[in-house]
C-alpha cells in the first residue's frame, strides 16, 4: 500500500510583523543607548562641577598667597628702613633723652660745641661752622645772649681780645670768649689782631674823656 506523501510547507511571516519587530528592536537599542548615555553625562556633570570648585579654591588660595607675599615684602622694607640695633645697644638700658638739638633748629651740643650749662645763651645758633674760627675784637664790643642789641648783655669784651667764632646770623657772630659763650656784633670783628694803642704822658685828660665817652656811645649801640 502505497503511504501518502505529507508536504511540509515553511512557516511564513507576514511582512508588516517583521517591520514592526525591527522598528521594536530599534526603538529598545536607542531607549538602552539613551539611559547609558544620561547615566554618562549625569556622572561628567558632578565631575565637572567638582573641578570647578576646585579651582575656585585653588584661585582663592593663589590670592590669599600673593596677599601674604605682599605683606611679607611690606615688612622687610619696613625692617630694611629701621636703624640696626646691636645686641650690646638692646641689653642697654634706655636712658632719657640728651638735652641738644640739631643744628637746623638749634642746637646744646654737637660733635664739637657743648654749650650745656650755659643759660646766658638766650639764642642758639641754627648752623654751626665746621670748627672754630679764631677773630680779634676791633674796638670794646658787648657780649649780648642773641643776635641784636634787645638782647641782654653777658659781658663786655676789650678791644684785641681773642674769640673763637662758631657761628654766624646775619651781622652777628657767636663767638666764644674764654669760658663764656654769646654773640657779637661782627662789624667789631677783624681776622688780624689790631695795634695797640700808644700811650703818651702828654695827653689832655679832655681828649681821654672824649675816647671814653666814644666808646661807651659804642657799647650802647652793639
Amino acid at each position: 500500500m502505497e503511504g501518502r506523501r505529507v508536504s511540509r510547507k515553511s512557516k511564513k511571516y507576514n511582512p508588516l510583523f517583521i517591520v514592526f519587530m525591527c522598528m521594536f528592536a530599534a526603538v529598545i537599542i536607542m531607549l538602552i543607548l539613551s539611559i547609558v548615555l544620561s547615566v554618562r553625562l549625569g556622572s561628567a556633570n558632578k565631575k565637572l562641577k567638582a573641578a570647578t570648585e576646585q579651582v575656585t579654591q585653588l584661585e582663592q588660595e593663589v590670592a590669599q598667597l600673593q596677599d601674604d607675599l605682599a605683606a611679607a615684602r611690606d615688612r622687610m622694607t619696613a625692617a630694611e628702613d629701621e636703624p640696626t640695633v646691636s645686641p650690646e645697644d638692646a641689653n642697654k638700658p634706655a636712658q632719657a633723652p640728651e638735652e641738644h638739638q640739631d643744628t637746623a633748629t638749634g642746637t646744646d651740643s654737637s660733635s664739637w660745641l657743648d654749650l650745656s650749662g650755659h643759660s646766658e645763651v638766650q639764642v642758639k645758633p641754627t648752623k654751626l661752622l665746621d670748627s672754630y674760627q679764631t677773630y680779634y675784637t676791633t674796638a670794646g664790643v658787648n657780649l649780648r645772649g642773641g643776635p641784636a642789641t634787645s638782647y641782654t648783655k653777658i659781658t663786655t669784651v676789650d678791644r684785641g681780645e681773642k674769640v673763637q667764632v662758631a657761628a654766624r646770623d646775619g651781622n652777628w657772630s657767636f663767638v666764644k670768649v674764654g669760658n663764656r659763650f654769646g654773640w657779637i656784633n661782627s662789624d667789631y670783628l677783624s681776622t688780624t689782631q689790631p695795634a695797640a694803642e700808644a700811650s703818651t704822658n702828654s695827653g689832655s685828660s679832655s681828649s681821654g674823656a672824649k675816647r671814653a665817652e666814644a666808646t661807651s656811645s659804642n657799647l650802647r649801640r652793639q
